[in-house]
């Protein structure tokens, strides 16, 4: 039985990302792809960076690697500021890292096709939601520019939302793992998925979903200098995205 775990929207939450490792190991699952934002938010960029360093056989770039890569600045001022506060934490290693990430991963399981990214099939930063119409769920599996032009999957995995699901179109899978260390909706578990090739004989999809160390998160958060703590303090308290209804 061959297994990989999928991970993302880390968000330099140390003790999420340390307890889905944990769970991950636990399960002997020994590969490990994460789809992006490794970085923004929280209050551990270094550790989180060095721990998918070693850990994670392939790593997508997310829209926070993109942003925080970039040579534009995206988002106004204030993220002017906490790209500026990233860039001086991380160091020259660690972003020469985060700059060779990957657009887009495609892997063979089971038989089929399976494509991975951060948010979709045109960039990090365009973004799909669960509730979208399902033509725009089904231009998911699309070749184009930044997938590149091989093979076209059958299923489709990606993270971004920061909330799971997965959906059946026809003969084709479309899945979100959720978020391990900024989960936001009323589950504030750290989320995670798992593509197991079943013997070979039937290929499945699983969403897990862990309680972490909250109260270690927030003292770590509570301690930083991060500009906008205090926004990414009432999401893992509350799991309301920048305290939104």
């Amino acid at each position: 039985m061959r297994q990989i775990a999928i991970i993302s929207d880390i968000h330099s939450n140390l003790p999420a990302l340390e307890s889905v490792l944990k769970e991950i190991d636990r399960r002997k699952i020994q590969k490990i792809i994460c789809l992006g934002d490794i970085i923004g938010k929280g209050p551990s960029p270094n550790e989180v960076i060095d721990i998918c360093m070693e850990k994670c056989l392939r790593v997508a770039k997310g829209n926070h690697e993109e942003l925080i890569c970039s040579k534009t600045v995206f988002g106004g001022e204030i993220y002017g500021k906490i790209k500026d506060w990233h860039l001086l934490k991380i160091g020259t290693k660690r972003l020469e890292y985060l700059q060779s990430l990957e657009n887009s991963i495609d892997i063979v399981m089971g038989g089929r096709r399976i494509r991975l990214f951060h948010a979709s099939q045109i960039s990090a930063l365009n973004r799909v939601h669960k509730n979208d119409a399902r033509e725009k769920h089904l231009l998911m599996f699309e070749n184009t520019e930044f997938t590149g032009y091989r093979n076209k999957p059958n299923i489709v995995g990606y993270g971004d939302i920061h909330s799971s699901y997965i959906e059946i179109l026809d003969d084709r899978i479309l899945f979100n793992v959720g978020s391990v260390g900024n989960p936001l909706g009323l589950d504030t578990r750290a989320s995670f998925g798992i593509i197991n090739d079943g013997n070979g004989k039937k290929l499945f999809i699983e969403i897990v979903k862990i309680e972490y160390n909250k109260t270690k998160a927030l003292e770590d958060a509570k301690k930083s200098d991060l500009p906008e703590i205090e926004l990414y303090i009432n999401e893992i308290e509350t799991g309301k995205y920048r305290n939104r209804s």
